[in-house]
């Protein structure tokens, strides 16, 4: 009786796998799970304990993945529009500057770094970027040598005529 999988009431849940909702902690069979990558949220400063799961029932996913989902599309999507600005940059257009600095530590590479930032920016509500500064830093590691970046500005928002 326990290999019945909670959705679907089907013999198809394997104990082997173990493959269970994270949130109800009910059994499931592979088809009935909703699985969500690890890296889904990466851009988050943290991820909400009901997000870190792997897997889902559809109930589970529906009410507390679906819209949590659908607005870090939004915002990432508005984080790819943002404008950047150098901090050595001579034409910033004029704007109102947030007193919050963001940073971020320890990325992979420069792109990755600015697109951090401008999802931060995004989530604040913010259209651009100023005084934009950016550094590597060589990590060697026995024979090993990789490079860390990080990154700091200030968002801000600038009118589109401005732009």
């Amino acid at each position: 009786m326990s290999d019945l999988c909670t959705s679907c009431r089907q013999p198809k849940a394997s104990l082997k796998n173990r493959t269970h909702c994270g949130v109800c902690r009910i059994q499931l069979c592979k088809d009935c799970t909703q699985f969500l990558d690890p890296s889904t949220f990466s851009f988050l400063k943290t991820v909400p304990e009901d997000l870190g799961h792997p897997s889902y029932c559809g109930s589970c996913y529906d009410a507390k993945v679906a819209s949590a989902l659908e607005s870090y599309s939004e915002v990432m999507e508005r984080a790819k529009r943002v404008g950047v600005f150098y901090k050595n940059e001579r034409n910033i257009p004029r704007h109102r500057r947030s007193n919050k600095m963001l940073s971020v530590p320890n990325c992979p590479d420069r792109k990755e770094t600015l697109l951090r930032l401008a999802f931060f920016a995004a989530a604040l509500s913010c259209n651009a970027l100023v005084n934009v500064e950016l550094k590597s830093e060589k990590v060697r590691n026995a024979g090993y040598q990789k490079t860390v970046w990080s990154g700091t500005g200030f968002p801000t928002h600038i009118s589109a005529e401005n732009m």
